[in-house]
């Protein structure tokens, strides 16, 4: 900013030198096209002017990139920085500061050294002269005073520089225009309704691999697992929450141990994509086994008497489990379909039931490692058997 000052200032005391010289020189008077529109563009790798003259002429001439192009074609080099770059940005700058009346003639008086410098000068004053370069008679003026001429100057000179003080302190102001958003009064409404049916897919997906997974035999490791769950939940959480950190480690270490050994290709090829397919589906069963702990405790301090629910049921187990795992994100879609004044209490009905979540796969994904994927499971007592469904359903277990 300061040397942007004293540039100015510079400027303006050679202009004040030549307003005096103008006292006891004539000057010959040239006559330049005009210019209708002109558009100035300067960022870190570009410096570029594009005219509009009289008579439909246009001229561009840039520096982009280290190179100096004038209407679209490579004249030569200027890498940013050097004498020709900071002169051209500098010629920029004042040309923004011009009125229409006063950028010819400062377009014109410019000029560079070198031989990109020289073309760039040439296709200026080629630009700017009315077919042929033409001057008109000197014309003889009466000299003014010097004197008169200097406090002209200087008055002037204190004017543009109140007005470059005005501009540098006035702050910079940026409008952003924001997209207007439609004021539906049902929209909290309609996606509270979307939230519940995602949720409810999610739940009808979850219970279809449970009820396929009990179909087919694996009710004595889902049993298993949620057995482990509830009688050895601590134990289970950190060796889940150990198995979790470890998890990504061991599988690269897989790999490196693969690839140096005898195996070698076979090897990699049934570890990298079944690794992580057995780290998803011991997680997914200890999901399913921690929803049926869930739902039998829910049953034996309901319906404790019942017969209905006793513990060959564990399609119910399952079905109530699911549900009250997923019962917190159910509430929150209810709760945002009241509008944004519950949205507070939304947040917090989603951060619980995310942690929820994530403390219920830790805790599933531990009993799946103690139990060995539901086949021994952990007693009320603390000691580890192996389940027979048969001897517990006659023993009436």
């Amino acid at each position: 900013m300061l040397s942007t000052r004293c540039n100015r200032t510079v400027r303006l005391a050679a202009a004040a030198g030549l307003l005096v010289l103008a006292g006891s020189a004539p000057l010959a008077a040239q006559t330049l096209s005009g210019v209708v529109s002109s558009e100035f563009s300067m960022s870190g790798t570009e410096a570029a002017l594009s005219l509009e003259l009289d008579g439909g002429r246009d001229l561009e001439i840039a520096i982009r990139n280290g190179g100096v192009f004038i209407d679209g074609a490579r004249v030569g080099d200027a890498a940013r920085g050097s004498a020709l770059d900071r002169a051209w940005r500098d010629l920029l700058q004042r040309g923004m500061d011009a009125s229409s009346a006063e950028l010819p003639q400062l377009l014109y008086e410019w000029s560079a050294d070198g031989d990109a410098g020289s073309r760039i000068d040439n296709a200026l004053d080629a630009a700017l002269r009315p077919g042929s370069l033409s001057m008109q008679a000197p014309a003889l003026a009466p000299a003014a005073p010097i004197t008169d001429s200097v406090r002209r100057l200087n008055e002037r000179i204190g004017e543009l520089e109140q007005m470059v003080n005005q501009l540098e302190t006035q702050p910079t102001r940026v409008s952003i225009e924001r997209p207007t958003r439609s004021r539906n009064p049902f929209r909290h409404i309609t996606e509270g309704i979307a939230g519940i049916f995602s949720i409810l897919v999610t739940y009808v997906v979850l219970f279809g691999i449970g009820f396929a997974v009990i179909f087919f035999g694996g009710r004595k490791y889902i049993e298993g697992v949620g057995d482990t769950a509830r009688h050895a939940p601590g134990r289970s959480f950190l060796v889940g929450l150990a198995a979790s950190f470890l998890m990504v480690p061991a599988f690269i270490l897989g790999i490196i141990v693969l690839a140096i050994s005898v195996i070698g290709i076979p090897g990699l090829l049934v570890w990298v994509p079944g690794f992580p397919v057995a780290a998803v589906l011991a997680m997914l069963l200890g999901y399913l086994g921690v929803a049926h702990a869930a739902g039998e405790a829910f049953a034996e301090r309901r319906f404790y008497v019942t017969d209905w629910f006793q513990r060959g049921n564990s399609y119910y187990f399952l079905l109530s489990g699911i549900g009250i795992l997923l019962a917190l994100f159910l509430v929150s879609q209810v709760v945002h379909m009241a509008g944004q004044w519950l949205g507070v209490l939304k947040g917090i009905l989603l951060f619980l039931g995310f942690a929820s979540t994530a403390v219920v796969v830790i805790i599933g994904l531990g009993a799946v490692m103690i139990s060995r994927g539901g086949k021994y499971a952990v007693r009320a007592d603390g000691t580890t058997a192996e389940r027979d469904l048969f001897a517990e359903e006659e023993a009436g277990v």
